[in-house]
């Protein structure tokens, strides 16, 4: 079965004139983003922009998607394809308060926006919760934000797109683009990021963005599944449990996902986190969860390996937590952890 890194190593040598910009290459500006380099303004040819990014490539993360990043820009640097694009205006933020980055890839007259998801921080893990009760958030706001400053009036077609969370980041930046941006959006590439709250899905900025919107998710997915969306792409994976979720694992055939059914467990999450969800009190559940973050005894923005056990073993111990909102973080941690994700 053919993957990504398959795509790449196959039609490095064959022009965009040859074959047009795809799902594929727009999944390759995804995978990119996760590339650790610090930001920069500006433009950069492939050849600058490989020769930079070598500088960070032994730094140390927790992010799984970091060497498949390389392998990726690797391939494309020793090919035709992708020889003459443009990376502009790269941005890398962590802290205590954010973790956010994208990037800005420019092939002949298309315009790519390309937008990081989780890079394995706390900080990161804390901001896919927030998704479930708050709109828009502090990295929704950096989404929105740079795709106003990175869009120029010379932009003619532009793609949006991101895995994980920065599939959200690709969505929102789209509902809250400007009309004259969002005109000329063809298409919004979510992979396997989650989707919004019922007011936001119900709202016009969503609706609007429909046409546009397609959401690809693996069969097993655990993260696409969360919270409202539609359009859903259900692909095959040759990976297991929480691992489907990377996309270097999505089988393909040339410029095509090989189609798939979604799994129970992943129809069980997506119910309890929209109809189960409609039950909450939302408010108590963002006091809830913020109470939790703040007896996390660590650096938001360290890396690290979320443990869900700890998690759970943390809220237990909190006094007075709504039951509601026990039986919904109940239910979606017993869920990861039969999916064997801390293995």
């Amino acid at each position: 079965m053919y993957k990504i890194l398959d795509y790449v190593k196959y039609y490095k040598n064959i022009s965009f004139n040859d074959v047009k910009l795809n799902v594929m290459d727009n999944l390759i500006g995804s995978i990119l983003a996760y590339l650790p380099v610090e930001s920069f303004d500006g433009d950069k040819t492939l050849a600058e922009f490989a020769k930079y990014a070598q500088e960070f490539r032994d730094i140390d993360t927790s992010s799984v998607m970091v060497p498949y990043a390389y392998q990726v820009l690797d391939e494309i640097s020793n090919g035709r394809r992708y020889r003459d694009i443009v990376i502009s205006n790269l941005e890398n933020i962590k802290n205590d308060k954010v973790q956010f980055g994208a990037l800005t890839i420019r092939i002949n007259d298309i315009t790519m926006v390309s937008y990081k998801g989780t890079d394995g921080s706390l900080i990161g893990w804390i901001e896919n919760i927030r998704i479930a009760y708050d709109y828009l958030t502090i990295t929704q706001n950096y989404a929105v934000k740079y795709l106003e400053k990175t869009i120029r009036d010379s932009d003619k077609i532009i793609y949006l797109n991101g895995h994980s969370k920065g599939g959200n980041l690709a969505m929102v930046s789209g509902m809250e683009a400007s009309f004259s941006i969002l005109q000329r959006i063809k298409k919004i590439y979510n992979f396997d990021g989650p989707g919004f709250r019922k007011q936001e899905y119900e709202s016009n900025k969503y609706q609007v963005l429909t046409k546009k919107l397609v959401n690809i998710m693996p069969s097993g997915s655990l993260v696409g599944v969360l919270l409202y969306n539609e359009n859903y792409n259900v692909i095959k994976s040759e990976a297991l449990g929480f691992m489907e979720h990377y996309p270097t694992s999505w089988a393909m055939f040339g410029q095509v996902f090989i189609g798939s059914d979604l799994s129970g467990l992943s129809k069980q999450l997506h119910e309890r986190t929209t109809k189960g969800i409609e039950l909450l009190d939302l408010e108590k559940a963002k006091v809830t969860f913020e109470t939790l973050f703040k007896t996390i005894e660590k650096e938001y923005s360290s890396s690290l390996k979320i443990n869900f056990n700890d998690v759970l073993t943390i809220y237990r111990n909190m006094k007075n937590i709504d039951p509601d909102i026990k039986e919904y973080i109940d239910t979606i941690i017993a869920a990861l952890v039969r999916n064997n994700y801390d293995n």
